[in-house]
């Protein structure tokens, strides 16, 4: 009987999922400096790029301000911002943001980044990649200068736990740690990479039930489930990549799947279900 939902629920996803991926990125060319985003993909806006509480500079090509707190946390009121909306019907996934950033000798020592999803309550998992020497991440998600330089650094890369929002979501990029309020930042070459889906639908009663068939939703290198069942994850395409069994409590290991966003069906409480992840 198993098997028998979790065939229904794969084709119930293959019939359904229209994912289209999109990226946005800012180049910040010229001075002043453009704040529109190329994009590809479709259905889906991203607006340009914005600040509030922050002190403008003339700094060209480069999204660059003055005035962040000295305090080493952030305020409420300042921070940059941008928001990605998907299209009327349509559903959004963000997988990854990356930036460079760039400061002057007395310019902010940290940064970080959250999102509308939780009201900008958490910082959004941090990291840095590749690998840079002069940047790092501290408790809790939080970048960190290592050295006292001014010279413009990659690798800056957030993972917003963003899956199927109807609606717009926007990022906020906090700037603080400032070693004098006069000392500016910047960012540069923002990337926001994602997709947008139509809705995913499972076989049964699966909005009262997916929330319990995998605990985690944005994933490493396993998912970790909620209960006992077979279980197969199906790509955006309508592809069965990876078939198993699950007990609960335990993990499956996807490090060998590429990221992207994937529709995980399964069998809670006698009911098909499927739950969207995203492999980081």
């Amino acid at each position: 009987m198993k098997k028998f939902y979790s065939l229904l629920a794969v084709i119930a996803v293959s019939a359904t999922v229209s994912a289209q991926a999109f990226t946005a990125t800012y180049s910040f060319d010229g001075t002043p400096p453009a704040t529109v985003a190329a994009t590809t993909g479709s259905n889906f806006t991203a607006s340009a790029f914005t600040q509030s509480g922050y002190t403008a500079t003339t700094t060209g090509n480069r999204f660059a301000w003055s005035d962040a707190p000295t305090a080493n946390t952030p305020s409420a009121s300042k921070y940059l911002e941008v928001t990605v909306t998907p299209a009327s019907g349509y559903y959004l996934d963000v997988s990854s943001v990356t930036f460079r950033v760039q400061r002057s000798g007395t310019g902010p020592r940290y940064y970080a980044v959250r999102s509308s999803v939780d009201g900008y309550t958490a910082n959004l998992p941090a990291s840095v990649v590749p690998a840079n020497q002069e940047l790092e991440v501290v408790p809790t998600n939080q970048f960190h200068y290592v050295n006292d330089i001014s010279t413009g650094q990659d690798g800056s890369t957030v993972q917003p736990a963003v899956v199927d929002q109807a609606g717009p979501v926007t990022f906020r990029f906090y700037f603080y740690g400032a070693e004098a309020s006069g000392g500016t930042f910047s960012v540069d070459d923002v990337v926001i990479t994602g997709n947008v889906d139509t809705t995913v639908l499972a076989v049964g009663d699966a909005t009262a039930s997916k929330a319990s068939l995998v605990k985690n939703t944005v994933v490493a290198n396993n998912i970790i489930f909620n209960v006992k069942s077979d279980v197969q994850i199906v790509n955006m395409n309508g592809q069965v990549v990876k078939t198993a069994s699950v007990n609960e409590n335990t993990s499956l290991d996807v490090a060998s799947l590429p990221k992207g966003t994937y529709v995980v069906t399964g069998v809670v409480n006698g009911k098909s279900a499927s739950q969207k992840i995203i492999k980081k």
